[in-house]
């Protein structure tokens, strides 16, 4: 599909359409001006009018029309892993993965709100310069869309629902959000098997409880540092 977000540091990533893989714009700064009739923008955002002759999608064979596509990680020049969600060998190493994502056949990916996920321990706060999106497993119960991150669940109460994750895990406490989409998307079909179907969108009521976890620190522990991490390169299919 179609899309208008530049590729550029710090990387933020999409979900494809299906909601199978994490995915990035294509959506690059040509050295040359595109031919005329490859020009497809009036506007982009952080680009000057001037400028907008020289942006495009990265493949030629599509008319340079900028597309959703799925992309491999890249260390070194070696493959790390993809980014199709239902695979585990796609699972990040435990200390990169920032975002608390879970790869695995019950996966699919979710966006992550605009604010970037830190993690932190009693001596050092880490902003990771990646986000976007991200894959997790879910459930679909009881009419409503359940997104399960490290081993919680929340419940989706309605499409745009920005979950605020603070897990604490493998001593740092991730902090985050990620962002439910439509109920039907994931689980009419489900729930058509057995009669049900997704729930009447609401707020989640005042009383409903996420789990919220905490840091608790020592009172000498040093003020913590910040370490803006970048991920590592990555090569698109």
């Amino acid at each position: 599909p179609y899309c208008n977000k530049i590729k550029r540091d710090p990387l933020q990533t999409e979900c494809t359409d299906d909601r199978n893989s994490v995915a990035l714009c294509n959506l690059v700064k040509h050295d040359d001006p595109l031919p005329h009739e490859y020009q497809n923008f009036d506007s982009l955002n952080h680009v000057h009018p001037d400028e907008l002759e020289y942006y495009g999608g990265s493949v030629s064979l599509a008319d340079h029309c900028p597309y959703i596509q799925e992309f491999t990680w890249r260390s070194k020049n070696v493959v790390v892993r993809g980014s199709q969600c239902k695979f585990e060998e796609n699972n990040p190493h435990r200390e990169k993965n920032f975002a608390l994502e879970r790869y695995g056949p019950q996966s699919k990916c979710f966006e992550h709100s605009e604010k970037m996920w830190e993690e932190r321990s009693c001596h050092q706060t880490r902003e990771w310069q990646h986000w976007g999106s991200g894959c997790y497993g879910y459930s679909c119960e009881n009419g409503r869309l359940h997104i399960h991150v490290s081993n919680y669940t929340f419940e989706c109460f309605h499409a745009g629902q920005e979950l605020n994750i603070r897990v604490l895990e493998n001593n740092w406490l991730h902090h985050g959000a990620v962002v439910c989409p439509p109920c039907h998307e994931l689980c009419e079909e489900q729930f058509a098997l057995t009669g049900e179907t997704c729930k009447k969108s609401e707020e989640a009521p005042s009383s409903f409880y996420y789990p919220k976890d905490s840091l608790k620190c020592s009172a000498v522990a040093a003020i913590p540092s910040i370490l803006v991490l970048l991920s590592c390169a990555f090569l698109r299919l």
